[in-house]
């Protein structure tokens, strides 16, 4: 007797979860199946369009603080760099999460332009966001052939938001788990 009711309870169970398994992969969106965090590896948003989107990617997330950042630092006029690393790091919240190691720190170094075709960095533990500051004064995000930076551009460096700030813009992109580029922003800086 009551094995069959722990029978029964096990069935019962069982019944109830696939009910909600199958409800909840029943429902269909408008679009395409990926997730919202994903888009096409091939496109490059402009900020207009991350407007119209409910949930934002990580890189999208990036963009509000390297745009606050900027602002606070009048960087158009300054041209400040170290004092843009330092206002990064005063406004960052940690809440960028690495979705495959769980990392939410930003990480902001200077570096020169040859270090935007390194695909053999990686610094991924604990980090969330890796910003690359190229202090140079020269060269610009107009002129920057996105398709050739690879900067962490490897598996290891997956969850990744990798952000490459420049003279007249910032560029930043994440690494999806096959090492890949995606959700791609290039956001240019206004002169006032």
């Amino acid at each position: 007797m009551l094995k069959m009711v722990r029978v029964k309870s096990i069935l019962i169970v069982v019944i109830v979860c696939a009910v909600f398994l199958l409800s909840a992969c029943g429902k269909s969106e408008e679009g395409s199946n990926q997730p919202s965090s994903t888009q096409n590896s091939n496109s490059i948003q402009t900020v207009q369009e991350t407007e119209n989107k409910e949930e934002k990617t990580n890189a999208e997330k990036f963009l509000e603080y390297a745009i606050k950042a900027a602002d606070l630092r009048n960087f158009t006029k300054t041209g400040n760099y170290a004092g843009v690393m330092t206002t990064l790091h005063d406004i960052y919240e940690e809440d960028i999460v690495n979705p495959y190691t769980g990392g939410k720190m930003l990480y902001v170094m200077n570096r020169t332009r040859t270090y935007l075709k390194n695909s053999d960095a990686s610094v991924t533990r604990g980090l969330g966001v890796d910003c690359i500051v190229v202090d140079d004064y020269m060269t610009q995000l107009k002129k920057l052939d996105t398709s050739e930076v690879t900067y962490c551009v490897n598996p290891e460096s997956k969850g990744m938001v990798i952000a490459i700030w420049l003279i007249d813009g910032v560029y930043i992109y994440e690494i999806d788990e096959n090492g890949q580029k995606i959700n791609e922003i290039k956001h240019f800086f206004e002169k006032e």
